[in-house]
């Protein structure tokens, strides 16, 4: 049965994927009280959220002025992805050995999805199906502590960069995403691992 997440959960959910999307940038303020008319809840479980976030090192809490999006620089952006790349790499290799036609068919869904959020120049639901696209292997490998490891990377190194007002230029390096998502495929279907392995880890190291 699937865990009911608490009212705070849902608040730290909802500011990551602000982020994620570029709602919120870097060095950006959280403002609680945005928060509190956005979401209709009380106080409480805002700041919770809020000083969970601090913790995990995704916001900066300073004394007296408040909550902001932590910066992250590039080089260490980089390297958090090489080694997301290469867990993430080791989760596909786990997994593909169990991985049904039901499985392949739900991956090939999700990347006509990314297709459609491209073509609509959508970027929250591209964001949606991506994260859904890898997390059909990643539930499937079955070591917990790997799956936690890398969700707790992809939470500390939101990729903002991701997110750009030139439209054209996001969509079109998107598209070369969508890309390496079917050559993937491609390789999952035909069962080899190892080039399996190396288009994901090329994959989360592209650079925008």
């Amino acid at each position: 049965m699937a865990k009911i997440k608490s009212l705070s959960e849902q608040v730290y959910e909802y500011i990551v994927h602000q982020i994620k999307i570029g709602a919120l940038a870097f060095e950006d303020k959280i403002s609680e009280t945005d928060l509190i008319d956005q979401l209709g809840i009380s106080r409480t479980p805002i700041r919770e959220a809020l000083i969970q976030l601090a913790s995990d090192g995704i916001l900066d809490n300073i004394p007296r002025k408040g909550f902001y999006v932590k910066s992250i620089t590039p080089e260490a952006m980089d390297e958090a992805y090489a080694i997301i790349g290469q867990l993430d790499a080791y989760a596909l290799k786990l997994a593909m050995p169990k991985m049904t036609d039901a499985d392949i068919d739900r991956m090939s869904v999700a990347i006509e999805k990314i297709d459609l959020s491209i073509e609509k120049r959508n970027y929250e639901l591209y964001c949606s199906w991506q994260e859904e696209f890898h997390l059909i292997y990643l539930e499937i490998c079955g070591n917990q502590t790997l799956i936690d490891l890398i969700k707790e990377l992809e939470r500390r190194n939101i990729r903002t960069t991701y997110f750009s007002a030139d439209t054209e230029k996001l969509f079109a390096f998107l598209k070369i995403i969508n890309e390496q998502h079917r050559e993937l495929l491609k390789w999952i279907i035909e069962k080899n691992e190892e080039k399996a392995a190396e288009m994901i880890a090329k994959h989360w190291t592209m650079e925008f």
